[in-house]
């Protein structure tokens, strides 16, 4: 997952005397500039230490190494993901437009971070943490839509839950027919919902 996003300016060094969780996004944002500018091999603690303008040892008592650090900033960006996804579904009126809600904060996602994003979900280190991850992301966006199309279009719930783990594959291929083939955003949305709204209805007991 990469596009040609623009690079964010520079994170300026902070200074050291401020809260413990401040410091510690500071260091994830000076690591996310590393990442986007230099690749992920720039990334040690020291050099992001130094970046940062705090001492060596200040990283270290946010995380353990390199590869905790680095899982910190996949979290964060997946926690992100996932909090513009569901703020659109919960803020739409229909099924229908809270899925076009949620694949644009996708398409949004992607636009903004995903040469940083998809340069942390290829990093070999973090290949086991983030299948576990994984997994229990997928698990939890399936329950998520199964429930709803379970309550607002009437689709049982073995069903939607399997209908729902089709759809979350498919919203993957969508996002590399855009970055990898360049098909129009508007056409691969149109598609997309088309096929996830006729798929759920078909599968309602209200049909």
């Amino acid at each position: 997952m990469a596009v040609n996003a623009p690079l964010p300016r520079r994170v300026a060094p902070r200074p050291a005397r401020l809260p413990a969780e401040e410091r510690r996004e500071h260091f994830l944002d000076v690591t996310a500039e590393l990442i986007i500018r230099e690749g992920i091999d720039a990334v040690t603690m020291e050099g992001v230490a130094a970046a940062a303008g705090v001492s060596k040892g200040l990283g270290y008592a946010y995380f353990a190494n390199r590869n905790e650090l680095l899982l910190a900033l996949l979290e964060r960006e997946l926690q992100e993901l996932d909090r513009r996804a569901l703020a659109g579904a919960r803020d739409a009126d229909s099924m229908e437009h809270r899925i076009r809600a949620a694949l644009t904060a996708w398409f949004e996602t992607v636009r903004e971070r995903g040469r940083l994003l998809g340069t942390l979900m290829q990093a070999s280190q973090l290949q086991d943490a983030l299948k576990e991850r994984r997994s229990i992301w997928n698990r939890q966006f399936e329950d998520f839509w199964a429930s709803l199309a379970e309550r607002e279009l009437g689709v049982p719930r073995d069903k939607a839950v399997a209908a729902c783990a089709i759809l979350l594959a498919g919203m993957n291929g969508v996002l590399e027919r855009w970055v990898d083939c360049g098909d129009s955003r508007v056409l691969l949305e149109e598609v997309y919902v088309g096929l996830a709204i006729g798929g759920l209805r078909s599968l309602s007991d209200r049909a």
